[in-house]
């Protein structure tokens, strides 16, 4: 597929999410290429990363996923051609406290966002970003490819499997019997590491926020092995598979379904070699093993994408090493640290990425 960036320029898009931390670095993505977005997300808090980075979009809104009527105003108000639905409960986090939000965003926001844009012909292309958590847990060092068996216990990882069993069950049952004029695919991606996450119950923002206050971080399973990448990286994947669907809508069928966005070798990396390495780029490479359990919820040991079918039909890469990724978000917060402003690291940032990948 071609990487004419100027694709976007006047497409109309739905971005759902766009003000968590992919959904801002999309919405930064997608405004430098000259789209027009509409974003729904819940009501922003002015502490928010996209509040920071200076992100806009063409249109703003604030609502549920889990609101049909709010939702279906909005899509139908704004008429877009391509919807990245991106709006979920995003990690682990809470999968032991709040199991009903997670189950009820996650699930019932994939139902309505489907079930609205299944009788609207202005909808060409339709990304829905689901999470690598979505595979049954076989404790293998073998890569995960799109065919392996789903299966989830915990309900974030449940509300995973849900929203591809839907997706799925949407795109037999309308968009590919004649009834829907759009092409969907799911998105399954790993940990995605940048700039904004201020998520410190995840591994990397919990280091930074550590190691940038003088704390000595705590890490549970150091041996654990984890999928790390860059934010970007990710975003322009999913840029790649809803351009790649919308030129197919009405033509063919064939790049529907999933879709792996995993990264290299490189980034198959121990959680305990991340604190290291973070801890390098700070001066400092302690970190202690954490004692006790600290929550009821079952992580797997080790977890690999393989994201064969993405490079060969998308023609996607990812453009950072994992080292280089490291390197890249600690200088950003040095610099904003040193007064620098984040709306212009993060469009730097941006442009920098885009010249990469013309």
């Amino acid at each position: 597929m071609s990487n004419k960036l100027s694709f976007w320029k006047g497409k109309k898009v739905l971005l759902t999410g766009h003000t968590g931390f992919k959904g801002t670095w999309m919405s930064l993505m997608l405004e430098a290429l000259g789209a027009e977005v509409c974003g729904y997300s819940l009501p922003l808090s002015e502490y928010s990363f996209y509040s920071k980075s200076g992100a806009t979009v063409t249109e703003h809104h604030e609502g549920d996923i889990a609101d049909r009527q709010k939702l279906e105003r909005v899509i139908t108000g704004f008429k877009p051609e391509i919807v990245i639905h991106l709006a979920s409960h995003s990690s682990l986090d809470g999968s032991d406290k709040i199991p009903d939000f997670i189950l009820r965003t996650n699930i019932m926001g994939v139902v309505n966002l489907l079930d609205i844009s299944r009788s609207l012909e202005y909808i060409k292309s339709i990304v829905i970003v689901t999470s690598d958590k979505c595979y049954r847990n076989l404790e293998s060092e073998k890569p995960y490819v799109e065919e392996c068996e789903l299966g989830g216990e915990d309900p974030y990882s449940v509300s995973k499997v849900c929203q591809e069993l839907i997706s799925n069950c949407y795109l037999k049952t309308f968009y590919e019997q004649g009834k829907g004029n759009a092409c969907i695919a799911t998105a399954r991606a790993s940990n995605v590491i940048g700039v904004g996450d201020y998520n410190i119950s995840r591994l990397m923002p919990y280091l930074l926020d550590s190691f940038v206050n003088g704390r000595t971080p705590q890490i549970r399973n150091p041996h654990a092995v984890r999928p790390w990448q860059y934010v970007l990286d990710v975003a322009y994947g999913y840029l790649l598979l809803a351009e790649r669907l919308y030129d197919s809508a009405g033509i063919t069928t064939q790049y529907n379904g999933a879709y792996n966005f995993g990264p290299e070798e490189d980034g198959f990396v121990q959680v305990g070699q991340v604190a290291e390495m973070v801890g390098r780029c700070f001066g400092n490479t302690a970190y202690v093993r954490q004692q006790g359990q600290g929550s009821i919820r079952k992580e797997t040991n080790i977890l690999k994408l393989d994201s064969t079918k993405a490079k060969t039909t998308l023609n996607w890469k990812n453009q950072k090493n994992f080292e280089e990724t490291i390197a890249s978000i600690v200088n950003c917060i040095k610099q904003e640290k040193a007064g620098v402003s984040i709306v212009d690291l993060c469009q730097a940032q941006v442009c920098e990425y885009l010249e990469g990948v013309k």
